[in-house]
């Protein structure tokens, strides 16, 4: 586990767990860096994760993925950790940060909106990708401006 300096405010923090600097073929050959979301007390409460720079997966994918575990979910904690996913993205030279969702993900709708992301549109999910073998066909996407 590394704690990045920057990535805390004062309610959680971003460990980073792992990096993939080449990144994946799932998920964009970009330099990749997934973090668990942690409150102050160490206890874990989630993921999230950055791909730095643009791919055709991208699109698909966002450039931010995260998820709160169950019990936890309702605090806003994914919109604090884009928050700090968003910074060190724009010290990383991004000039903006895409994220996806499904249109019947509520609670990551309204993460986006809370962020103030601009609703880009849709886009279909290829049967080739990820996501698709996991069930999505529709995603909206939405894109912040850093």
């Amino acid at each position: 586990m590394i704690e990045l300096d920057g990535m805390r405010d004062d309610v959680i923090k971003l460990t980073l767990m792992k990096m993939l600097p080449k990144g994946h073929p799932d998920m964009g050959e970009m330099p990749i860096l997934f973090f668990d979301i942690r409150l102050l007390n160490n206890v874990r409460i989630g993921q999230c994760d950055l791909r730095v720079g643009d791919s055709d997966k991208t699109a698909i994918l966002g450039h931010i993925g995260y998820g709160i575990d169950e019990r936890y979910r309702g605090n806003h904690y994914a919109t604090r950790a884009c928050r700090l996913l968003m910074d060190y993205a724009k010290k990383s030279h991004m000039e903006y940060v895409d994220i996806t969702c499904d249109t019947d993900n509520y609670p990551s709708i309204r993460t986006c909106e809370l962020l103030g992301a601009e609703l880009l549109g849709t886009v279909e999910v290829p049967p080739d990708n990820i996501e698709y073998q996991n069930g999505s066909r529709v995603k909206f996407r939405y894109r912040i401006i850093l």
